[in-house]
């Protein structure tokens, strides 16, 4: 028995050295592709592990003791294009001998890579959590613009057509294009200008950890890229046309009503003749240009669509044939002058004309925060507001690269928006009063009077008039950004930027504005603040180790409207404290005074094995305060209102400390699994605050302004699932858990101080706070030679499909009491205490798109059908508190609200609760042509 079991204890010891022993290795040669040279100091490293080597003199590498497994092997050399080899298997006792060619570069500096083989899924080196979406992905999908892109993706929750990153307030993400921000501060919105899917290159969409170059965000950022023109000539164009297909209802007055939406899209690119003999390396000057339009009937029945749309911003009627009209093009050109110096010039530019309340979102004191359908205006569509929104980028990009290891950019850029909102195209001294006229024969109702009868006074929609606002404002934003690039080593990467943006803005708000020459309320200002930053980070590689530090250095100037509200102290909520706490702030430069704020950065990825790798980023970021919170009436002879809330100049910029601890599993090479769990502190968030004076001039009196002090937390779980089979299937699914709670849940809640209620020192559930989001998706790939399911006409076509799930809007419950109103209506009411403590009932929805490719020529023809909501499942967008889904016809109703089955009797009433974007999308089915040569 002893020799046997002395036996086994030498096996079990023996076992891992053995075990460990059949490894393999990955051994050969660089040579430059130009010539056949060996290329030495060449750094080949298996990406994710510690294994890595450097050639010598004579091209030679060799990487020993590699466990077995599949890799990706990177190869680089500063001043050639970076090659990736996907799908390299290592078997025990073993040598894979693979060669290389590296092909010179000057301009990419490590950003150009060459993947041999299939893409990897993940990055398994990234310290930070980012999604790409490339121009394919896009294609595939049921999307329309940028925001239907970004809205697919994980860590992303949509609420009344905002978007929220990782429980951040609209505002809160950066959006990029080109690299020049895309964002109206004055509107409030995500996205100012929009980009047609088809012009779309690549999107990114960091959720997490981003570096130092990035700033003025606190949630996330949003990157796009657009396409350039080729060497050779391609374009496209295509038409669709949508249709509304969900099951109609003789109560929402839709039986037998058309819904359209028409689309038409044209691109083409290429290289512009003659430009090749510009130049030594007969490089041409390319171009890229897109046209696109999109003309949509909207939710409501033809009675309720405007007859007369009018625009006072856009003269074309191409902006007015449908109640939702959106154009927008795009003219790219791009120029490499030399093998160092590139140029390039592009122009963004979009307009639209709608009825839709949410494109002026959190900017004014009265914001209704349902869905933009003007429901009280369905008998009066022509008197609703219109929203004529216009969006202008203009950048020009000079890169030049100096020596192999070093690179600098250097971009100019004009943003230019404006929004107007006015009664379909009159000016405000025009407005009239809204109206809701008593019917013809009058009803009647009995008042428990024998001598009296009440007359019902209408049905809560207006029959006259115009809607309660007229704004008006654009930002002009002149900005100029420099980056340098330097590599001192294929293990380390420096970085640094400064970036500058003088601005002018304008902004004109009328309330009611039939009260009084500038209505009932009023603000008018016009600022020129400057804003801009610096930053440095380095990336460093070691043995599989990558560490990312960086640290960025933000500032503001408020202006000379701030500045002399400050100094003249003519507001009543500006006190010498305040006086005293600005300038305590701030510093003087230029005649002006200064705020600023340092925010570091630091991302680490590790190995843990050979196919996970531990990511860790920790970060400060930062948001100047929003224009209208900062200049709000701060002109005394331009701004009057009957209830004053004035700007704070002395605001700090929102401030979010974010953690994230990932694991990223690349399973196998078609199968990759991330888990990551995050936590974001978020801080000196702006809310409206009371102030009170012992000034006797102010005595009795009541004013507000805005101050920091508010605070919400955001922390979730996320589990992301990628696989790929061959060219012919991807997919993937993801499920984000989060919860987001603060002590505000805006800049003005539930306007406390009007109401006389107090605030709440405790924490609530933020309004767009959506715990559970989940989303699966697959394309299946034919190609021309297959023959899914036997069948031979399915070759050369396309499927894809995806699955939403997602918890519902969280919403204040209204609880039966018990009690009954005279006419027997059962009264529902909140406590007043719990806000949004309730979740509505769970949404999800499928899309559907087939695409078939027929080759012409050398063209080819591409018919498809995309549909939106494929079981057209009834989302709630409109929560009855009472039931926690959207109000249906004997629902049991809150009071406040005008209940059908017990009708309110007098004035002033609101329409009963059937508003028709009380759901979210319903069954959209589109079916569209395209030719792409």
């Amino acid at each position: 028995m002893l020799p046997s079991r002395l036996l086994l204890v030498l096996l079990g010891t023996l076992l891992p050295t053995v075990l460990w022993s059949q490894t393999g290795s990955i051994a050969g040669r660089i040579t430059d592709a130009a010539n056949g040279r060996p290329l030495g100091s060449v750094t080949v490293r298996v990406v994710g592990t510690y294994y890595g080597a450097i050639a010598k003199r004579d091209g030679n590498y060799q990487i020993k003791n590699v466990a077995p497994g599949t890799y990706t092997l990177e190869v680089s050399l500063i001043g050639y294009v970076k090659i990736q080899r996907t799908g390299v298997r290592v078997a025990p006792n073993q040598e894979l001998t693979l060669d290389f060619k590296l092909t010179e570069t000057s301009l990419t500096l490590g950003k150009e890579i060459t993947v041999i083989g299939e893409r990897p899924l993940i990055d398994v080196e990234q310290t930070q959590s980012v999604r790409r979406i490339g121009r394919e992905q896009v294609e595939a999908s049921v999307v329309k613009d940028i925001t239907d892109v970004v809205t697919q993706q994980p860590g992303v929750v949509v609420a009344n057509d905002e978007i929220h990153i990782r429980g951040g307030r609209s505002y809160e993400a950066g959006y990029l294009i080109d690299g020049v921000t895309a964002q109206d501060p004055l509107a409030g919105t995500g996205f100012g200008l929009q980009l047609s899917a088809a012009a779309i290159e690549e999107v990114e969409i960091i959720t997490g950890g981003f570096n130092a170059e990035y700033g003025q965000a606190t949630s996330g950022i949003v990157k796009v890229r657009t396409k350039e023109g080729g060497r050779t000539y391609s374009g496209s164009g295509s038409f669709r046309r949508g249709y509304l297909l969900h099951t109609r209802s003789p109560q929402n007055g839709d039986v037998g009503q058309t819904f359209a939406t028409d689309v038409a899209e044209f691109s083409l690119g290429g290289p512009i003749p003659g430009t090749a003999a510009l130049t030594q390396n007969a490089s041409p000057i390319t171009f890229f240009l897109n046209a696109y339009g999109a003309w949509t009937d909207g939710i409501a029945p033809e009675a309720a669509r405007p007859t007369d749309l009018r625009s006072s911003l856009f003269p074309s009627p191409l902006f007015t044939l449908r109640p939702n009209n959106t154009l927008n093009g795009l003219v790219k050109f791009a120029w490499n002058a030399s093998p160092e110096i590139k140029l390039t010039y592009s122009f963004n530019g979009s307009g639209s004309v709608s009825q839709n309340s949410r494109t002026l979102q959190t900017n004014l004191e009265y914001v209704d925060p349902e869905p933009g359908y003007q429901y009280r205006f369905q008998n009066n569509p022509n008197g609703a507001i219109s929203y004529n929104n216009l969006n202008l980028i203009h950048t020009f990009g000079f890169q030049h690269t100096v020596s192999a290891a070093t690179l600098y950019e250097v971009t100019l850029s004009r943003y230019f928006a404006r929004l107007l909102a006015d009664g379909n195209g009159l000016d405000y001294p025009d407005y009239t009063e809204p109206q809701d006229i008593p019917g013809v024969p009058a009803e009647y109702y009995e008042t428990g009077d024998t001598n009296r009868l009440g007359m019902i006074p209408g049905d809560g929609f207006y029959d006259t008039g115009n809607g309660e606002i007229w704004h008006d404002h654009f930002i002009d934003d002149w900005g100029i950004k420099a980056e340098l690039t330097h590599v001192p080593s294929e293990t380390n990467t420096l970085k640094a930027g400064a970036e500058l943006h003088l601005q002018e803005m304008q902004l004109a708000d009328i309330y009611k504005p039939w009260l009084g020459p500038l209505g009932l309320n009023n603000d008018i200002y016009h600022v020129n603040p400057a804003v801009g930053a610096m930053y440095v980070q380095d990336a460093v590689q070691f043995k599989g180790l990558v560490l990312n530090v960086g640290l960025r250095y933000d500032f503001w100037f408020p202006g000379a409207l701030a500045d002399d509200a400050i100094e003249q102290q003519l507001l009543p909520t500006i006190t010498s404290q305040t006086a005293a706490d600005y300038l305590d702030h701030t510093v003087g430069l230029f005649g002006r005074r200064m705020k600023s704020r340092i925010s570091p950065r630091l991302g680490v990825s590790h190995p843990i094995t050979n196919a996970q790798m531990l990511f860790f980023s920790y970060g400060h970021f930062t948001k100047w305060p929003r224009p209208q919170l900062v200049y709000a009436k701060l002109d005394p002879q331009q701004a009057s209102s009957s209830y004053q809330t004035y700007g704070n100049p002395d605001l700090e910029p929102e401030t979010t400390i974010s953690y994230e601890l990932g694991i990223k599993n690349q399973l196998t090479e078609d199968d990759a699994l991330t888990v990551k769990v995050f936590y974001n502190d978020k801080f000196d968030y702006i809310q409206r605050r009371s102030v009170a004076y012992s000034d006797p001039r102010y005595a009795g009196r009541s004013f507000t302004t805005y101050a920091n002090g508010d605070y919400a937390r955001n922390r979730g779980l996320e589990l992301e699932y990628e696989k790929r089979i061959g060219r012919w299937f991807t997919g993937g699914a993801n499920l984000t858990y989060s919860l987001t709670t603060g002590k505000s849940r805006s800049e003005n809640p539930f306007n406390a101080a009007l109401g006389g209620s107090e605030e709440t020192l405790r924490e609530d559930y933020m309004p767009w706070d959506k715990p559970l989001q989940g989303r699966a998706f697959a394309i299946f790939n034919a190609a021309p030679a297959d023959a899914p399911f036997g069948i031979a006409w399915l070759g050369n076509s396309q499927l894809s499909a995806d699955l939403n799930i997602g918890s519902g809007k969280r919403y204040t419950p209204a609880l039966f009491t018990g009690d009954t109103l005279a006419n027997g209506r059962p009264v529902y009411s909140s406590d007043g205490i719990t806000y949004y403590s309730a979740i509505a009932q769970l949404k999800w929805w499928i899309n559907l798109k087939a695409r078939k490719f027929f080759q012409i020529g050398t063209a080819r023809l591409t018919v498809s059908v995309e549909v939106e909501n494929l079981l057209d499942v009834l989302n709630s967008e409109i929560i009855n508190p009472a039931t926690g889904r959207a109000w249906e016809h004997g629902d049991p109703t809150p009071l406040g609200w005008n209940d059908p089955i017990y009708p309110d009797l007098q004035a002033p009433l609101d329409p009963y609760p059937n508003n028709p974007a009380r759901y979210s999308n319903r069954r959209n089915v589109r079916v569209g042509m395209e030719v792409k040569f």
